[in-house]
């Protein structure tokens, strides 16, 4: 299990380098449409950190689960494996404090939870909607606005 985490998340990283290369060849050549799947939905004029972007794929796992849960269908790890966030580099490093790891922790097990209780994944997608609310109400500036989008209700 532990390695089948590690590939995921090897995997994980190496889609998210292919999204920011693929964007620097196409701005250096305008020739080629873009790849929808790595544009960036925030504009942000410096250098996004490694944790920024992991917690951008988990709102775009959290926004297609949504879609398949409302839609009567299971989510499971494989498609949309934890990205571990907790571990990255941040574009603020005052952030990696015990408050933020203590919130990493309530994530980690509502988003295990979801993807181990398949009978009650809506209960459990909303938990995790929930977590990353708290820790960007409490702790973390962040995209609030965002987030409070991925309710399935």
């Amino acid at each position: 299990m532990k390695t089948f985490l590690q590939l995921a998340f090897l995997l994980a990283c190496c889609y998210i380098v292919s999204c920011s290369e693929s964007g620097n060849k196409e701005n250096a050549n305008k020739e080629n449409p873009k790849d929808e799947s790595c544009v960036q939905t925030t504009k942000d004029p410096n250098e996004v950190k490694p944790m920024a972007l992991m917690m951008r794929t988990m709102a775009n796992y959290c926004d297609s689960m949504r879609l398949e849960i409302k839609a009567g269908k299971k989510v499971d790890s494989i498609r949309y494996p934890l990205m571990p966030f907790w571990t990255a580099e941040p574009t603020d490093s005052s952030v990696l404090e015990t408050l933020f790891f203590d919130n990493a922790k309530i994530i980690e097990s509502a988003w295990h939870a979801l993807m181990t209780d398949t009978a009650h994944q809506a209960a459990r997608y909303t938990a995790v909607v929930d977590a990353c609310v708290h820790c960007h109400q409490s702790y973390c500036s962040g995209p609030l606005r965002r987030i409070k989008k991925l309710p399935l209700d």
